[in-house]
């Protein structure tokens, strides 16, 4: 508004607004209030200001201040080229009004007793010029370099975290190959052990066919043991359930049917629909919960029967019931330490799930719900 009013003094007609003033003063606002946006679209703003005032009677401070922030947005050679064009319109403006006699130039003074005006020569106007653009620049220069010390600061934490992860992944994956290694040092030998055992007992002279039949429940019990236990040690070495890959829930049946094999007093009832279709973490977790609760059933009553029930489908989740009834003495040697039932509800928590159990009229009662999410 200063440039414009200065600029309309300077005409031959005082006290009236020239066309080409009003616009200037329209443009000159309108610049003016984009300035709330210099963050967003700064390289714009810049140029259209710094185009206003060639062909305007403007000055370039709208320009001038949207400088810094193409430095602190833009690439640096947009930069610079934008620098280019507000020097030059900055020079056009002020060789405007340098070149406008001195009581219509706004760069000049009057001395209050005298009255004598002062004006800047050409040389002042260009140390004018160079301290406007050369505050912008600096200015811009400073906010870039806080902008990429931001940056710097966000990739250092990002890195920092990622090492912490990688670290935190290198030390859970040696945990796992040291307890790979002492449970196929340890366990996975005495299982052997047993099942080469079993194998003697079905060739010795003299058994009898229980003996035999008996031998052979051992030895095939003890090698689908050794069978999971590889499994277990291959998921502890790379992290993927090996003894899992390729099953489905329509397997669950199978499962039931070794234990019925092996003399199990075992009676099931599994409905399975869009089993093909299950995640694969729903179908370990199940398998895990119908095994543990199968094993544990077998173990605190044997003898007994067991009742399974499994009903599963894309739209109700997967319901898993066992029951079998309470023994009158708990069996000799069998001391439960309460980690399969603890691991069991883990599972099941961690797909949103639950595990219950109870004792109901002298029948214990385990129940499980795991919701089918898919992936």
């Amino acid at each position: 508004m200063v440039a414009v009013s200065f600029n309309a003094q300077a005409r031959a007609e005082p006290g009236t607004l020239h066309p080409v003033d009003g616009i200037a003063m329209l443009v000159g606002l309108t610049a003016a209030g984009f300035l709330v946006a210099r963050r967003r679209w700064p390289v714009p703003l810049t140029l259209a200001a710094a185009a206003s005032a060639v062909v305007l009677p403007l000055d370039t401070v709208t320009a001038l201040i949207a400088l810094p922030w193409v430095f602190a947005t833009a690439a640096r050679r947009v930069a610079w080229w934008c620098t280019g064009a507000v020097a030059v319109a900055t020079a056009i403006a002020l060789w405007r009004d340098g070149s406008r006699d001195p009581a219509d130039m706004v760069l000049s003074t009057r001395n209050v007793e005298t009255g004598q005006l002062t004006s800047f020569n050409t040389v002042g106007l260009i140390l004018v010029g160079l301290v406007c653009v050369g505050a912008a620049v600096a200015a811009g220069l400073v906010r870039s370099s806080g902008v990429l010390a931001r940056q710097a600061v966000a990739a250092y934490e990002g890195q920092s975290a990622q090492v912490e992860t990688l670290h935190d992944r290198m030390t859970r994956q040696e945990e796992r190959e040291l307890i790979a290694r002492e449970v196929h040092d340890t366990v996975a030998h005495h299982i052997s052990r047993i099942s080469l055992q079993a194998s003697a007992l079905e060739v010795q002279n003299g058994a009898t066919s229980d003996d035999v039949k008996a031998a052979a429940q051992q030895r095939s019990s003890a090698q689908q043991a050794i069978a999971e236990m590889r499994g277990l040690i291959t998921t502890l070495r790379t992290g993927d359930d090996a003894s899992m890959a390729g099953t489905t829930l329509d397997d669950l049946a199978t499962l039931l049917d070794g234990a019925r094999r092996q003399g199990r007093w075992v009676t099931s009832s599994v409905f399975v629909t869009d089993a093909h279709t299950a995640p694969p973490a729903l179908t370990r977790a199940t398998f895990r919960i119908v095994q543990e609760g199968l094993t544990n059933a077998l173990k605190h009553a044997p003898g007994e029967p067991v009742e399974v029930t499994i009903r599963a489908g894309s739209m109700t989740g997967v319901d898993v019931r066992i029951i079998n009834p309470m023994p009158a003495t708990a069996p000799v040697g069998v001391v439960g330490t309460g980690s399969g039932l603890t691991g069991m509800r883990e599972r099941a928590a961690l797909l949103g799930g639950t595990v219950v159990t109870r004792i109901d009229g002298g029948w214990h009662v385990l129940e499980a719900h795991l919701p089918w999410v898919s992936p």
